[in-house]
Parts: structure tokens; sequence; C-alpha cells
């Protein structure tokens, strides 16, 4: 059995490294450790157990669990799904939910449970928190409200991804209470 999964663990990290195309980042490998992993040939998941640390480049994944969901040509990532004290580090900031989704091909994260995205001293909170690799973020309050805190020098809503729901009529009227 240790034979088997040693070989699927050679196999299957340089299919990593050919997730998705074509930016340099996409070429570096992603290396996954974890304390047992099971890979199964006809769904096309491989299942890392036990405080796994995920890295590809500056980023790092940890968690309880990770899934890697392959296309059907076993090739390609279609999704990558972390479960249990998520926590995420990267060069721009860090972040904690309570299971991540990760989508290559869309560049795409969305956080699940007491999701929280941090930036400098700048902090989101909220339910739900997808972020794309543009910068754009979008959060949701399921149980409980979306909070924002921003600290005066650091980067903005706008600089950390918050696309703004204010309408030019509300910003006229910030700007006017801040003028007073």
């Amino acid at each position: 059995m240790k034979k088997i999964a040693i070989l699927v663990a050679l196999f299957l990290i340089p299919l990593y490294a050919a997730a998705s195309q074509p930016s340099p980042q996409q070429n570096l490998p992603l290396v996954i450790e974890a304390r047992k992993l099971t890979y199964d040939d006809q769904k096309k998941v491989a299942t890392y157990i036990g405080h796994v640390v995920a890295q590809r480049g500056k980023t790092v994944m940890t968690g309880d669990k990770l899934l890697v969901f392959f296309d059907k040509t076993g090739k390609y990532i279609e999704k990558i799904e972390v479960i249990g004290n998520v926590h995420i580090v990267d060069p721009r900031g860090e972040g904690w939910c309570n299971t991540l989704y990760y989508y290559p091909a869309q560049e795409k994260a969305v956080l699940l449970g007491n999701a929280k995205l941090k930036q400098g001293k700048n902090v989101i909170v909220g339910d739900k928190i997808i972020a794309y690799k543009d910068g754009r973020v979008i959060v949701e309050g399921i149980k409980q409200r979306v909070k924002t805190v921003i600290y005066p020098g650091e980067k903005s809503e706008q600089a950390i991804g918050l696309e703004s729901s204010k309408s030019g009529k509300d910003n006229q009227n910030i700007q006017q209470k801040k003028g007073r």
C-alpha cells in the first residue's frame, strides 16, 4: 500500500505543475505534504489527510484535509478543496476559513465559514468571501453581517479589491459631510 501511495504521489506532483497554464506562477510546482494520501483513479480525486501543507511559489495553504479534483483526463486540476482549520499565507496577505474551494481555471478562491482576509492591518470578515486573482473580492454575510476594518494610511477598500456599492449620489453626500 505504501509503495502505491509513493508511486501515485510521484506521478501526481508533475501534474500539479501543469494544472493550468501559462503564467510564470502557474509553472511553479504545487507541493503537498500530509500524513496520508489516497487516490481514486475512477473519480480522479487525490485526498490528503492530516496536517496538510500545500505550497506553490510563495503561497502556502494549511488545513486538516485537502482534495484535488482532476479533469477526466487526469492531467488538469479542476478544483482544490481544503477542509478544516484553513489558513492561507500569500505575499499579498493572509486568510482563514472553515472550508476553501479553489478553481485554477477561473483563478477564483471561495472561503466559507468564519471567512476572514487580512492585508496589513486591514481586515474583511464574512460568512463567504469570493476572491479573484485580479483583486476583486465579494463578501457575503449569511449568519453574520459583513465587517471591514480599514486603517488610515493602509490600502483602501478599492485597493484590496472590494467593489463599492455606493451610488454617485451617496459618494457626493459623504464628500459634503467631510467638507463640513
